[in-house]
């Protein structure tokens, strides 16, 4: 398993909003295309931080705060060639019994 992120809101463990109401959107997003849910996703970044701020200054400081936090989960999900990581830990093993492909005489 990849080590903990401390900023990854999916990894935290215990009673937690911000991942229940992730796994809400996840339902309400199944079946969408992937740019439809990142739009809407988008959206709801922007309606969040444009009621939060009543400032330009402020909502663009906010959302670069914030994008840099996300950037920063997202790196995390890539190795050091650029590589997407597997979800899953590569501790199985599969092994081949021997197999002797040489003719037999009969």
């Amino acid at each position: 398993m990849p080590p903990e992120n401390p900023q990854d809101p999916l990894l935290k463990t215990g009673p937690d909003p911000q991942r229940e109401l992730f796994r809400r959107f996840g339902r309400a997003a199944d079946g969408f295309p992937r740019e439809i849910v990142v739009g809407a996703a988008a959206n709801l970044v922007v309606n969040a931080l444009r009621q939060a701020h009543p400032t330009r200054e402020a909502a663009s400081r906010a959302y670069d705060e914030h994008a840099a936090r996300v950037k920063a989960v997202l790196m995390e999900h890539y190795d050091g060639a650029g590589r997407k990581r597997g979800i899953f830990p590569y501790d199985q093993v599969i092994v081949m019994p021997p197999v002797d492909l040489r003719r037999r005489a009969h």
